[in-house]
């Protein structure tokens, strides 16, 4: 069965669900994290030309207002929205430095009461060895899971609220299927979480930090499902973008070249996981495959859970972004 999914997740059908299939989104907010580039970029584009309004989470304003004025110019093509009412605004945070998470998201509730769904899309992926978040994580561990973790428990007021009024809130956490290679038994290496200890290549620490993305968001589901947070992780398939920049190997990129897509189909992988009806709190906490399939964690992953992985990284992350909240 594995088997078979990966060879989808190389190869995979048509999309199923596309921009042109979105409503007017007048009246919702949304934010995604790394939204100035690759396949947040794309999703923006969508959001904002159905209407809504799209917050873009990153480090730099420049390149933010570059990203609005591209999408903007060039808004999504054969929507049902001629001229989109939608706005693009920044919220500026380093998800690799958590002190500036809380005064971001401050920020945020000033702004809005309410959030629809959060796209925790960001991503660092197998950069030099060694390398660290301000406060001393690994930098993918830092990043993709930390920074996100954080980001999320202190935006959860805004998804609660957004909940209450709607019936529903989101939460999407971009993983891969580079989580099939994180370690036994429950994909997390406990023991050297940063990878000092063992000299972990950069590779494997990006498998367990995607691991660690599809943990999180199924210990989301359980804690919050009763509050109407729905939360789903996905993998946005193998795309085209700034996220393979680090990769110094002719090979790979030729290889990467022939197997992957435009980012365009990445973002279409988060709209359908974002919208569709297969995501609920009747369901919470499911895997997705590209274009937008429910698909199969892999099994260690699953096994974990059920014994109890996720309250084990929750409560382990809790406890270290506590300061910071």
């Amino acid at each position: 069965m594995q088997i078979k999914q990966t060879i989808t997740e190389f190869f995979p059908p048509k999309p199923t669900t596309t921009e042109a299939d979105l409503p007017s989104l007048a009246g919702k907010t949304y934010l995604i994290t790394g939204g100035a580039a690759g396949i947040g970029k794309e999703l923006a584009r969508m959001l904002y030309s159905a209407n809504a309004t799209v917050y873009i989470a990153g480090r730099s304003l420049s390149n933010i207002e570059k990203a609005k004025t591209e999408i903007m110019e060039n808004p999504s093509q054969g929507m049902k929205v001629e001229l989109s009412s939608g706005k693009i605004l920044p919220l500026i945070l380093d998800l690799s430095d958590l002190p500036t998470i809380k005064p971001a998201v401050q920020e945020l509730e000033r702004q809005v009461t309410t959030i629809d769904s959060v796209f925790l899309n960001a991503g660092v992926m197998t950069p030099p060895s060694g390398s660290k978040t301000t406060q001393g994580y690994e930098l993918q561990w830092g990043t993709n899971v930390v920074g996100h973790f954080l980001l999320q428990k202190l935006m959860m007021p805004l998804l609660q609220a957004s909940a209450k009024q709607t019936g529903e809130a989101r939460i999407i956490w971009v993983a891969s299927d580079g989580s099939n290679m994180s370690p036994s038994p429950d994909g997390i290496y406990w023991d050297d979480i940063n990878g000092d200890k063992t000299g972990l290549r950069p590779w494997n620490l990006y498998a367990q930090s995607k691991a660690g993305n599809i943990i999180l968001a199924a210990e989301t589901a359980r804690r919050y499902g009763a509050d109407n947070i729905a939360t789903a992780s996905l993998n946005p398939g193998h795309l085209k973008t700034e996220l393979q920049r680090h990769s110094n190997s002719y090979l790979a990129q030729l290889v990467g070249c022939a197997l992957m897509y435009d980012a365009r189909y990445g973002a279409l992988t988060e709209l359908f996981v974002g919208f569709t009806d297969q995501v609920s709190t009747k369901n919470n906490g499911q895997y997705f495959l590209p274009w937008g399939r429910p698909g199969n964690m892999a099994d260690h992953i699953l096994k974990g859970l059920e014994n109890g992985s996720g309250n084990r990284l929750w409560e382990l992350l809790d406890k270290e972004t506590a300061r910071f909240s």
